[in-house]
């Protein structure tokens, strides 16, 4: 589907380096290299880099005038025309120690709209991905599975994933993320924001909030949860955009719910 002038064939390349970022994943499996703190409890390994630098090369090779935002190197997304956003490998601690929870994000914005991604969870087998109108999908084993939103109508009876860090921070939110947490059926924490977008789009989980402003690891998550029939807002209950503090994404029927209770 062509979005914004994307041109044929910009959402099969999106999906191809995601799958091929993975794959190099899965070749150093158990063998991340160098593990080095870039932040206090914030690690990077050499797979990130490499993972890094296959998706840039790529990308500058085929659009190469395209500006790419990335976890590791920075960069920034224009406000008009075609940009990019990666996390190389979202959920760098878990692959650190071998883990199975890890993937790679790569997203298009293009006027500032999250018009393609795709999550490669290459452990797993699984690619998700999505077009903006275009529909939510899980390729795995050679089928392609349309995503939908789980349909879970109250806190009581939901799965919430969340960035979460023990002892929760100190912050607007703290008390209401306690609370939300507190109501709910079950807590997930998976250590990829990536995979707990797609988890969320394919009805494994109820919701998903994120307490940061990591574009790379949010912008999949607000388009694969749109797409699959559900809700992305910030955490104030504001339509999400890349200068959201956090984002809340829903099935859509808990949505008003866990922003009470957030903003209680």
């Amino acid at each position: 589907m062509s979005i914004s002038g994307s041109g044929p064939g910009l959402h099969d390349f999106v999906c191809e380096i995601a799958r091929q970022a993975g794959e190099l994943q899965l070749s150093r499996y158990e063998r991340p290299g160098e593990v080095r703190e870039k932040a206090p409890r914030d690690v990077v390994t050499e797979v990130d880099l490499m993972c890094e630098r296959l998706l840039v090369s790529r990308i500058e090779e085929r659009y190469p005038e395209d500006a790419i935002l990335s976890e590791e190197r920075g960069g920034e997304v224009p406000e008009e025309g075609r940009g990019w956003l990666l996390d190389p490998l979202d959920g760098t601690a878990n692959f650190s120690r071998a883990n199975p929870l890890f993937c790679c994000c790569v997203s298009v914005v293009e006027g500032g709209r999250v018009t393609h991604t795709a999550v490669a969870v290459p452990l797993l087998g699984r690619l998700y991905h999505a077009s903006l109108g275009g529909g939510a999908f899980c390729d795995v084993g050679g089928e392609r599975m349309r995503l939908s939103v789980g349909g879970a109508g109250s806190l009581e009876y939901a799965f919430v994933g969340v960035d979460l860090s023990l002892p929760v921070k100190r912050g607007p939110y703290r008390d209401g993320l306690q609370k939300v947490l507190d109501a709910c059926w079950q807590i997930r924490a998976l250590g990829s924001a990536g995979i707990r977008g797609a988890w969320l789009a394919a009805g494994h989980l109820d919701a998903s909030i994120g307490t940061r402003n990591t574009l790379w690891d949010y912008a999949p998550t607000a388009l694969l949860v749109s797409e699959a029939g559900g809700r992305a807002t910030d955490l104030s209950g504001r339509p999400w955009t890349l200068g959201s503090d956090g984002l809340l994404a829903t099935n859509g029927l808990l949505h008003e719910e866990i922003l009470d209770t957030l903003n209680a």
